[in-house]
């Protein structure tokens, strides 16, 4: 139980820079990359669906509850729940080649996205299509450079016993 506290605090660190960061992007971009799911990617891919699920249901809370938010409340944690725990199920086929993980987070990020033009569809909130596009592109590309670092931090924390 004392091994686990300095996985859950790197990760609850991680998941807060991820949510608090993209307010430093100018507004005027027509999608921001989703970095809360990167974080949520790198530890379903060492740990499985499971653990995935559990990071992805934490950064989603914390996507919906920052300003400004998300609707309806709780969209957020399950759509990242989901997309974690489907990034997690691609961790068995991971090590056949170094697109597995890359490919698995971009369908996470569609998965996402399409929550959100779902909810947008239904009445609550607004995306529009182009948007949604363009942030499932930005992730892609920003999954290609931070997502080797992220892992790298959650191998760091295995080897040490405390994942």
């Amino acid at each position: 139980m004392i091994a686990t506290v300095p996985a859950v605090a790197s990760r609850t660190v991680l998941l807060l820079v991820a949510v608090l960061l993209p307010t430093l992007f100018p507004s005027g971009m027509p999608g921001r990359p989703d970095l809360v799911l990167l974080v949520v990617a790198a530890a379903a891919l060492l740990h499985g669906p499971v653990t995935g699920g559990l990071v992805g249901l934490a950064g989603g809370w914390l996507v919906d509850l920052v300003p400004p938010g998300g609707e309806p409340l709780g969209a957020g944690a399950l759509s990242y729940a989901l997309a974690g725990a489907l990034v997690g199920a691609a961790r068995g086929w991971a090590p056949t080649s170094p697109l597995v993980p890359w490919v698995a987070t971009v369908g996470g990020a569609v998965v996402i996205q399409l929550v959100r033009g779902l909810t947008a569809a239904a009445g609550v909130g607004v995306a529009h299509p182009v948007d949604l596009l363009w942030s499932v592109a930005a992730t892609a590309l920003f999954a290609l450079l931070l997502l080797p670092v992220l892992i790298g931090v959650e191998r760091f924390l295995l080897s040490r016993g405390w994942a």
